[in-house]
């Protein structure tokens, strides 16, 4: 029967030290390291948390404003991933191939959207954490039924807070066009505002004209009895002080990655101050815009792809506008869009201060 010997154990251990150290030794050489073995071990020793931890501000917005391709593609030459094994198959990783599926993209909506909030005076609706506000009505208006939606919803959200809904999923989440126009249902836009993001949401052809229908008198011409509870002339004037309830007018309409017809062009109020005609998918009689918004202060006709590869048609359309008749135009966007000759000048012409052209 072998006996144990203490030198056989002794002896183990040495020949598996000896492996271990050649084999770290040959590992160092591959990498170009000149690495000790003992520093490699005591890194097991060393602390896993950041340093500090302690003292990381969470107000810094530099810790959730995401990378830059440039910076990522910089920051992943200088050192190598921070996790083991492989990447990922390509089926999981999603690719922009055509111009819709980039079009479709919250970052693209926000740059597309960007001056007109900006003109509008507007915060970018990405805020990190939303208001209070916000954090109860987006729940509510995505997730309840059409019939819930109208019945048990809308009437207890007064107007601005529907604008400021619509502001904010217009970027990251555009609503379908039943529960869209819901929110506009009361007064036909949400506190003077109508903004349509497609490519899953349209605008009817005769939505401004039923909207702009009012209640018209009997056919003899004279108007029906007063509804009971109308006050007369003579409460209206004692209520001067009291406050305007009057309906709002719409001011702002922006239509973006949607189909947008000639006839609905033509029947826009023409109190409108802002409009934004984005990526549209065909093209509009450019000439005819002066005659239905006249009142422009801001016009955005940035993406249209008929307007950056225009035809003879569009051309032609682009050359009979009356830019002197938007005598309050300040602002125009026309990014990737074709700008032909003696454009620049027509725009400026018998005006006082230059209109700012975004491209």
């Amino acid at each position: 029967m072998a006996s144990w010997r203490p030198g056989g154990q002794t002896g183990v251990n040495e020949l598996l030290h000896r492996k271990r150290g050649e084999q770290f030794r040959h590992a160092q050489n591959v990498l170009n390291s000149r690495a000790h073995i003992s520093s490699a071990l005591a890194i097991r020793n060393n602390p896993t948390l950041p340093i500090n931890l302690t003292s990381l501000n969470l107000n810094d917005e530099e810790l959730y404003v995401p990378k830059k391709p440039e910076d990522q593609q910089s920051s992943s030459s200088r050192s190598p991933p921070m996790c083991s094994g492989p990447g990922p198959p390509k089926s999981w990783v999603a690719k922009l191939t055509t111009l819709q599926d980039l079009c479709a993209t919250p970052s693209w909506r926000l740059d597309a959207l960007a001056p007109l909030y900006s003109h509008l005076a507007v915060s970018t609706p990405t805020q990190r954490v939303l208001p209070l506000s916000m954090l109860c009505l987006l729940p509510l208006v995505t997730s309840c039924t059409i019939s819930e939606l109208r019945d048990a919803v809308l009437p207890f959200i007064p107007p601005h807070l529907r604008k400021e809904v619509i502001r904010y999923t217009a970027i990251h989440e555009p609503l379908s066009t039943p529960r869209l126009f819901l929110l506009y249902e009361q007064e036909g836009h949400a506190d003077g505002e109508i903004i349509v993001v497609g490519p899953n949401t349209s605008i009817r052809d005769d939505y401004f004209i039923q909207s702009n229908q009012e209640p018209r008198p009997d056919d003899s011409g004279i108007p029906g009895p007063q509804p009971q509870g109308t006050p007369s002339d003579e409460e209206e004037e004692g209520d001067w002080e009291a406050e305007d309830n009057s309906p709002k007018l719409l001011q702002t309409f922006a239509a973006v990655s949607t189909r947008l017809s000639m006839s609905t062009i033509l029947t826009l109020p023409p109190t409108i101050t802002h409009l934004a005609l984005i990526n549209l998918s065909s093209s509009i009689s450019l000439h005819r815009l002066p005659r239905a918004c006249p009142l422009l202060i801001f016009l955005d006709l940035s993406y249209n792809e008929w307007l950056e590869y225009p035809s003879n048609e569009t051309l032609k359309s682009l050359g009979r506008v009356d830019w002197g008749r938007w005598s309050n135009l300040r602002t125009l966007g026309w990014r990737k869009c074709f700008v032909p000759n003696g454009m620049l000048v027509k725009l400026n012409t018998g005006r006082w201060d230059e209109i700012n052209v975004v491209r």
